[in-house]
């Protein structure tokens, strides 16, 4: 489904403990999502095919749903490649060029409510597990 380049951003993803979230088989998905949530935002990655993608910036609240925003600070929308490379260099809040202004988000930032319920891909731990202790006998 997706070519090299996108599945090592993919990868990327993961390794920075994004959320992924998938609607269908995983070796045909109808649509993935990945979500990093940050203590005052969520930055959101839609990914529906090679060709079309979208990632932005939602401010969170309790209650908010990072995945049907009602306002954005970014947004960005082309084929998937450039969609992930975005989203990837994105300043974090706070930092030095991170997006501050708050607008309306593209009706292609919002997950239709026709999918089925996803399968939900917790990031990997940021801590290798220690292997459990075995004792040796001599």
């Amino acid at each position: 489904m997706f070519s090299l380049g996108l599945d090592d951003l993919l990868t990327e993803l993961r390794r920075r403990q994004w959320t992924l979230l998938r609607w269908g088989p995983p070796d045909a998905p109808r649509l993935l999502a990945a979500m990093l949530h940050r203590e005052t935002c969520a930055d959101v990655l839609i990914l529906r095919s090679e060709q079309d993608a979208s990632a932005f910036r939602a401010p969170v609240w309790r209650g908010s749903d990072p995945l049907a925003p009602e306002k954005v600070s970014y947004q960005y929308h082309a084929n998937a490649l450039w969609t992930l490379r975005a989203i990837l260099t994105l300043p974090a809040p706070g930092s030095p060029g991170a997006p501050v202004t708050i607008e309306t988000p593209h009706p292609r930032c919002r997950i239709g409510d026709h999918l089925p319920r996803p399968v939900l891909i917790r990031p990997l731990s940021p801590h290798p597990r220690a292997r459990p202790y075995q004792a040796t006998v001599s």
